[in-house]
Formats: C-alpha cells, structure tokens, sequence
C-alpha cells in the first residue's frame, strides 16, 4: 500500500504558502482601495465644496489603483477567477481536460515571464518621475514585475497541488 501522506503534505504545504502570498496580497489590495477611496474623496470634497483643489490626489490615486489591479492578478489566479472557456470539458475525454489545463498553465507561465522581464526592464530603465511628488516612477512601474513574480508563484502552487493531487486517493482536483 503506497504512503500517501507525502503527497498530502506537500499538497497543504502549497496550500499554507498560496493563502500567505494570497493574504498579503489582498491585505494589499485593501490597502490601496481603501486609501484610494479616501484620497479621491478628498480630492472631490476640497475642489468642489472647498475650492481649493488639491493637485496630487488624482495622481495618487490612479497609482494605488495601479497597484490594485496588477497585484490583484495573483489572487485571481489563485482562486482560479480568471476569464476562462468550458465548452470542451464536456465533449472531451477527462485526460484531454487535464492535458489542456497543463498547457494553459504553461502559456500562462511563460506570458507572465515575459511579463516578468520587461516590467523588470521597463522599471530599472526609467527615467520619468511623478509629476507632483517628483518621485520617480519606477515605484509605480515596479507593480509590474511584483505582480507577474507573485502570479508565478501562485501558478507553481496551484500546479504542485494539481500534480500531487492525482496521488491521494478520493481527492477532487485542486485548481
């Protein structure tokens, strides 16, 4: 009788290590929307009702939303949210399914390796800054190379659970 506890460790070691990235990520999230939120209320309440605008909070705020979207990617794949076609699982055999989803998972890794790449080219070769915080802008652009590093490893997690998935007896595939 083979030793399946293995198989199950590593399963919900891949799973501990996704729900960590997975909370700092959304703990992240929270974060920029929740300050967004407030930075563009501010901005509406003192130029229309005060008068007197503040410069800096429409600019602030697309960054943080920024960050928001690209970080939310890694979340998304995680939870397996992402837009997604069905229409051959069921005339298909299960073995062509899983086999598509192994390539689907290859094309995903490698587009967000080459993501990876130039948003970490795109950011240590700037040389723009913030127009109101002259701060440069490789801090913004660094949530592209973040993201895709971040969606990576969620994408290796997910795949290790599926792998290992197939060695435990009665359990579901975990995508």
């Amino acid at each position: 009788m083979p030793n399946y506890s293995r198989a199950q460790s590593i399963i919900d070691t891949a799973e501990k290590i996704g729900l960590a990235i997975e909370k700092i990520c959304g703990a992240l999230c929270v974060f920029c929307f929740a300050t967004m939120t407030i930075i563009a209320i501010l901005g509406v309440f003192f130029r229309y009702v005060m008068q007197s605008p503040f410069m800096w909070t429409e600019e602030v705020a697309r960054y943080l939303l920024v960050w928001l979207g690209f970080t939310a990617v890694s979340i998304a794949l995680r939870q397996d949210k992402h837009i997604k076609v069905e229409v051959l699982d069921g005339f298909v055999p299960q073995i062509v399914v899983k086999l598509m989803s192994y390539v689907v998972d290859l094309l995903v890794a490698i587009f967000f390796v080459v993501l990876l790449w130039q948003g970490y080219l795109m950011t240590i070769n700037n040389i723009m800054t913030a127009s109101t915080f002259q701060i440069s802008m490789s801090w913004i652009l660094a949530a592209v190379p973040v993201a895709a590093a971040l969606t990576l490893v969620q994408l290796f997690l997910n795949v290790i659970k599926k792998i290992f998935t197939e060695f435990v007896p009665g359990k579901e595939e975990v995508t």
